[in-house]
């Protein structure tokens, strides 16, 4: 309804937590950084509350799971007492912890950049477009 009615929005925000400003992102590396640890994605877009979120809440289910005791062990060659270490209840969080901060980080991105492109396109509109500009339709 807002884009219909062609409402404003505030292109950057100075709040306490965060400074939030439009600028394009690229969605493929937003997935990158959140493969490497979920959040990092959150941070690459500027949503930090999101980010300490997601990495606080990865640590807990790692803490919880004992998985890098599991990891530990199993280098040092000790397969039977890294499996019996695991906590499988804790451990079968990871993957939609993962997923989550996977599919949050990408569909916020591309959000982010529809409107850095509707904003850029208004601010060029106002500013270094002729207000008598009309595009003509040829007729074939």
């Amino acid at each position: 309804m807002a884009e219909q009615e062609n409402h404003r929005f505030n292109s950057f925000s100075l709040g306490a937590l965060e400074i939030n400003y439009l600028d394009k992102r690229n969605p493929v590396l937003s997935i990158i950084w959140s493969l490497f640890i979920p959040g990092l994605g959150q941070l690459y877009i500027h949503r930090v509350l999101t980010a300490f979120f997601i990495i606080i809440g990865l640590v807990v289910f790692y803490y919880f799971s004992h998985f890098q005791e599991a990891v530990l062990l199993l280098l040092l060659g000790n397969v039977q007492e890294a499996t019996s270490v695991l906590k499988p209840e804790w451990l079968l969080f990871l993957p939609s912890h993962y997923g989550f901060a996977l599919y949050d980080s990408y569909v916020n991105t591309v959000e982010n950049n529809k409107l850095f492109d509707k904003e850029l396109r208004e601010y060029l509109k106002e500013n270094y477009q002729n207000n008598n500009f009309q595009i003509k339709r040829i007729k074939k």
